[in-house]
């Protein structure tokens, strides 16, 4: 691998959110630029709704290549896109965008990034997607849903805490815009209670935690999740990269099922975004390999 040479051709791309010190996609993205002999470079800003506009305005006029959004910006960054992908435009935030003919369009690679990792650990002789089980009703969540139903899934269960109304009218808002695409999916919510599960979960093909639980290492869901109620087929998913391995992933590795990681979700994420800029789609194998280098985690 030869050494990268920064210089004026070089093409600029850029995370944005806050806080950013933790982000990952400058080690993922500045790998596969070296590995591909681009001498494009990724670097991270610190940005928030009070600064946002005046840093959009500044890389909008430079023409900067490529954008990853991240938290608390992805739903502000939507009024600088010129053109939204159909799952951006539902599930009504961009974490990912990039420079095409003069316009700006905007990705949500978190909805194909989950959609991907999962079937990645499916094999191939298992049987459409009929029904996923959701918990969450946040932006992974979303994500989530809105993928599922363009995929073709034909129920989608949700289950979550609505503490607050505003939060769950924004959540019916996103659920109108669904439907209005796809009339044909039947979205489900539920209390985030285990004797309504048990109901759900025999179908559902994909359990995702979409929620913040089990983040750094503090337990699990809050509840006891009924394991014993789910198809021994079915692949169990969480948001969570830190730790790699939930105790909600755990639990179920120990009772046989299959389970994606957050780390898996970064890695497909990325490569959702390195397709959507260069045109290239970089192996998962590769890219896994270059973040559990920089955690310096062993599998």
């Amino acid at each position: 691998m030869r050494k990268k040479t920064v210089n004026a051709r070089s093409k600029i791309f850029t995370i944005i959110g806050d806080p950013i010190s933790h982000s990952m996609s400058p080690v993922i993205m500045n790998s596969s630029f070296d590995r591909l002999d681009m001498d494009n470079v990724f670097v991270a800003i610190k940005g928030n709704l009070d600064n946002f506009d005046v840093i959009m305005q500044g890389l909008v006029a430079s023409d900067l290549e490529g954008y990853v959004f991240t938290m608390p910006v992805k739903e502000v960054a939507l009024r600088y896109m010129d053109e939204l992908s159909e799952e951006a435009e539902i599930i009504g935030a961009v974490n990912c965008a990039c420079l095409r003919k003069g316009k700006i369009i905007g990705y949500n690679t978190d909805s194909l990034g989950f959609w991907n990792a999962v079937n990645e650990v499916r094999e191939e002789t298992q049987e459409k997607i009929q029904k996923v089980f959701i918990l969450g009703a946040g932006g992974m969540a979303r994500a989530a849903v809105a993928q599922a139903a363009l995929q073709g899934v034909k129920e989608i269960v949700v289950s979550n805490k609505f503490t607050e109304i505003h939060f769950m009218e924004s959540f019916k808002a996103f659920i109108k815009r669904l439907k209005t695409k796809i009339p044909s999916v039947n979205i489900k919510v539920i209390d985030w209670k285990t004797d309504e599960w048990e109901q759900e979960l025999p179908a559902c093909q994909i359990i995702a935690n979409c929620t913040p639980n089990g983040m750094g290492g503090r337990g699990d869901l809050g509840i006891i999740f009924p394991y014993e109620s789910v198809c021994e087929n079915a692949v169990f998913f969480d948001a969570i990269y830190e730790p790699m391995q939930t105790e909600f992933c755990l639990n179920a590795e120990k009772r046989g099922f299959l389970t994606v990681s957050g780390i898996d979700l970064l890695v497909h994420q990325g490569i959702c975004s390195f397709n959507n800029w260069t045109g290239i789609k970089v192996e998962s194998d590769q890219m896994k390999e270059d973040i559990m280098e920089f955690l310096n985690i062993k599998e």
